[in-house]
């Protein structure tokens, strides 16, 4: 079985290194477009500068929900406002997207299942019109190693890309070591995502190393775009709070990833947590690929979240759950993800019940 994963996994590093790498720009974040905390949250396979994760986290690192409590609900949306209209199909001044998500924990794992579809096709960002679909499965190991895996299927369509499909797996782990020095709960992540088939739409989708050809009018420069997101691409993570006192926490992330090994993007992020209430989030992405060929804006991203609990009234259904006190986190972001195109994102994630952190108090020979 060694053998041919070796052998499964040898091919996909030989074929994404024989490809030519073009695509689109913003293919490889078509799954982190949807939910204001992934816009903003460094795409980190930590966690987060300060560690907080959403059902939607699975797409950064499946390892990351091992430790949720509570079934968790988790619905956003995102408009992608586009204000280039100089180039086909110029009439698509705004693009959307949506997700809706459930995790479930239980005594054996934590199961997510996320639906996500985007909609939006500007010329600075031309990934169609998909919908997808990843289900997650995660497990604590010891209570600092949790490992997960996802499975992925989409189906992309639309007017600036032929219609096409997606199946892929990925893999994590997460590693909570404590402090050191002066970092407090420092945390690792690594992933492998996108193992198995990517989106591709070649005859038809204007990949990053194109779009100035058109612009310029050298359509003999043009070039096929290739596959995304880019295959087997390996995620690593590392986040730390920096600063903590008692109404004030301060963290940072630093990740950095190799899509289909032909790209580098590192991802830094800053998360600022007033009480328990209030954070405040920015994270800068810097694409070398997509640098170079003039497509990425390096503008961070900002945005912000309110938690607050409430109580459900005795005899309803949440109180008949045991979740007669639970909390919301209701979060907007935005983000100026390419020259011409912004993204304003807005959700809330619902927690039912409250965390347990206590520790089990053990009593012996009943206090005698």
């Amino acid at each position: 079985m060694k053998k041919i994963m070796g052998v499964v996994l040898s091919s996909l590093l030989c074929s994404a290194s024989l490809a030519a790498y073009n695509p689109p720009a913003g293919g490889q974040n078509v799954l982190r477009l949807t939910e204001p905390q992934l816009i903003t949250g460094a795409h980190s396979a930590a966690g987060g500068g300060i560690f907080g994760v959403t059902p939607a986290s699975i797409v950064n690192n499946p390892a990351l929900t091992a430790w949720e409590q509570r079934i968790t609900l988790d619905v956003a949306g995102t408009l992608f406002i586009n204000t280039n209209t100089d180039y086909k199909p110029g009439d698509h001044t705004l693009g959307e997207g949506f997700q809706g998500a459930l995790l479930i924990p239980s005594r054996w794992c934590v199961s997510t299942i996320l639906f996500q579809g985007v909609w939006t096709e500007a010329f600075d960002m031309p990934v169609g019109d998909s919908i997808n679909l990843t289900g997650g499965l995660s497990k604590d190991i010891t209570d600092q190693v949790s490992v997960g895996m996802n499975l992925n299927f989409g189906l992309l369509y639309g007017d600036v890309v032929h219609s096409d499909w997606t199946a892929s797996v990925a893999f994590g782990a997460f590693y909570n070591f404590g402090d050191l020095f002066f970092m407090k709960k420092l945390r690792f992540g690594v992933s492998m995502m996108n193992i198995g088939k990517m989106y591709s739409s070649s005859d038809k989708t204007l990949g990053i190393k194109s779009a100035q050809a058109v612009k310029d009018k050298n359509y003999s420069d043009i070039e096929d775009s290739t596959a995304w997101p880019g295959i087997a691409t390996i995620r690593t993570g590392v986040a730390a709070s920096m600063l903590q006192t008692k109404d004030l926490e301060l963290g940072t992330s630093l990740d950095f990833s190799f899509p289909a090994y032909q790209d580098f993007v590192m991802d830094l992020g800053v998360q600022l947590q007033i009480k328990d209430f209030l954070k405040i989030s920015s994270s800068w992405e810097f694409d070398v690929q997509e640098f170079a060929n003039d497509a990425k804006n390096l503008l961070p991203s900002i945005g912000v979240s309110f938690k607050f609990l409430f109580n459900s009234k005795d005899g309803s259904y949440l109180a008949n759950r045991g979740w007669a006190q639970s909390d919301m986190t209701v979060s907007g972001a935005y983000k100026n993800l390419y020259k011409n195109v912004n993204a304003v994102s807005a959700g809330a994630v619902l927690n039912l019940g409250l965390a347990d952190t206590k520790a089990p108090e053990v009593i012996m020979w009943d206090g005698e």
